[in-house]
């Protein structure tokens, strides 16, 4: 951290909650550990372009975040700042709907197979809170079943820790993600209204492996023998897979899909998708919000979907594979073995034995220094901006830091 960052990071602690607040401020976090930003790594970006950004002292850093997430099609992509900007000039958080709202609805039913509707909203919070209230109204069921660590949001009946109520997670039925008979058990045992699950099992600081051939046709079947609905949380994978979702991808249909992160490239935009099945609840519920439907990030959102194609979901793998594969043999080259989970385009990477994340973080610290933002704990994005010499340079830069490992020199 240099500086301009440390004297930003110092007037930040006197206004704000440990001077960086929410999930900016940890720098390695798993189910049971939290690790806060090493003083000398950066904690502002001042400006981002492509898959980099610059920090407060002016050090560039190739981006694998990618804001957890939003950026897919490159920071500051020229088509879709240009859609907001013209949209803006028009207005920004109207009395009514907006032309663009209905154009967008349009578009990801579309995209999406088995979605006859769409209704958006600002976040992943927003999405899935709207799904619940909609398989909830349509089941006329209270409780829902959740894989525990792999949902999106900031539910109060969902999150734990401190300032959360235990009563508030009354209605919640946590199971593991693959695990199919705790599922049929819990949809046997009581009724359900949902069951949310993200695509594949997205933990943090553990592995994410993907579902087993006919995981998905096994749990559509449970749902549909038992009247509950099922939600998907593609909130993190969506149009990193596939363009049609990451239902298509694995090859079932949802009752509802809860899109958010990428699909406006960092500008503030959710949707929820739902079947025809589910029309008339969503028509019953209200749950809305003043800044949802703005329609600037609206415009950005169908900009940034005639960017996303077949083409860019086979770009992010490539580039995703040619990183892992590259630091698989450096890191053998040291000693150490690399496993690599999730797919290409969003892996989680672990070290071999490294049960307390520590050769991780050290990892991780040591590729700040040189240039790359990486994640000991979560995994990380490719994006359409990132280019093969943009891995290249990061391979390089990988290897110095391994070798400059205490661990393994």
């Amino acid at each position: 951290m240099g500086h301009e960052d440390a004297a930003l990071l110092e007037r930040a602690r006197a206004v704000i909650p440990h001077g960086v607040f929410g999930h900016r401020r940890s720098f390695a976090f798993t189910a049971t550990q939290m690790r806060a930003i090493p003083e000398d790594y950066p904690h502002f970006v001042v400006d981002a372009r492509g898959c980099r950004f610059s920090d407060a002292d002016g050090q560039e850093y190739i981006d694998y975040l990618c804001g957890y997430g939003p950026m897919i099609s490159g920071y500051a992509r020229p088509e879709v700042d240009a859609a907001f900007a013209a949209q803006q000039q028009r207005g920004l958080c109207h009395s009514l709907p907006s032309p663009v709202e209905v154009t967008l609805a349009e578009a990801l039913v579309a995209r999406h197979p088995g979605m006859a509707w769409s209704a958006c909203s600002l976040g992943g919070t927003d999405a899935i809170g709207l799904a619940i209230a909609v398989a909830r109204a349509h089941t006329g069921r209270d409780a829902l079943v959740v894989a525990e660590g792999a949902w999106h949001g900031n539910h109060a009946n969902l999150a734990m820790g401190p300032g959360r109520a235990p009563a508030e997670r009354g209605l919640v039925r946590t199971i593991a993600w693959a695990d199919l008979g705790a599922l049929a058990h819990t949809l046997e045992r009581e009724p359900i209204a949902a069951v949310l699950l993200c695509p594949y099992d997205q933990q943090v600081g553990a592995a994410n492996p993907l579902p087993a051939a006919g995981h998905w046709a096994k749990v559509r079947a449970l749902c549909d023998e038992h009247g509950a609905a099922l939600i998907l949380d593609d909130i993190r994978a969506g149009f990193r897979l596939d363009v049609r979702g990451s239902a298509a991808h694995f090859g079932f249909v949802p009752d509802l899909h809860c899109l958010s992160k990428a699909l406006a490239n960092g500008h503030p935009v959710a949707a929820t998708l739902g079947t025809p099945a589910l029309r008339a609840a969503a028509e019953r519920v209200f749950v809305s919000g003043t800044f949802w439907g703005g329609a600037a990030a609206l415009a950005a959102a169908l900009a940034n979907l005639e960017l996303l194609d077949a083409a860019a979901c086979s770009h992010m793998a490539r580039m995703g594979a040619r990183l892992c594969t590259g630091l698989g043999a450096l890191a053998a080259a040291r000693g150490l073995e690399l496993a690599v989970s999730g797919p290409p385009a969003l892996p989680l990477l672990q070290f071999t034995g490294d049960d307390d994340h520590a050769i991780a973080c050290a990892f991780s610290e040591a590729m700040a220094r040189r240039g790359v933002l990486v994640h000991p704990t979560h995994n990380w994005f490719l994006s359409l901006a990132h280019t093969a010499a943009d891995i290249d340079a990061t391979l390089e830069r990988a290897g110095a830091a391994l070798a400059a490992l205490p661990a393994v020199r």
